[in-house]
């Protein structure tokens, strides 16, 4: 699928990606990259002492998944950063889950300084498999104009 410009953007549309069933794997690499090896994330004992009962995986990876997916799904677009991210941690994802992001446009404008650009913000929802909200928020980012 080719990328889409700004001016091909509308406020409104929507998007769903794939999803991606999040394993040990995922959440002990992570860990690797990011040095939290926090045992909520890491160890299965440890964990089963929590309110959780299980494992979860790291907010962030959660965040980085769905951000991720953003390119599996319809929404391609020539951005070039992301500026500015807000985000809520609504529920745990556990070892096992699969999960999916809903994305919105929620707003756009030309850059102020750069007339090849513009500034889109995003709406981010992540969804589990029983189609709980589990993350969202929102991206604010640069995008290339026609």
């Amino acid at each position: 699928m080719p990328k889409r410009f700004f001016d091909d953007i509308e406020i409104g549309e929507t998007h769903e990606t794939p999803g991606i069933t999040v394993t040990d794997w995922h959440v002990m690499n992570f860990a690797a990259v990011s040095m939290d090896f926090f045992e909520l994330h890491t160890n299965e004992e440890y964990a089963r002492r929590t309110q959780f009962g299980k494992r979860v995986a790291h907010g962030l990876l959660g965040l980085a998944i769905a951000d991720g997916l953003k390119h599996r799904s319809s929404f391609q677009v020539e951005a070039i950063a992301s500026l500015h991210w807000s985000w809520d941690f609504s529920g745990p994802i556990f070892l096992g889950d699969t999960i999916r992001a809903r994305l919105r446009v929620l707003d756009k404008r030309p850059s102020r300084s750069k007339r090849d650009r513009g500034v889109v913000t995003v709406r981010y929802e992540v969804l589990n498999q029983a189609d709980k909200i589990v993350q969202q928020g929102e991206n604010r980012m640069m995008v290339k104009r026609c």
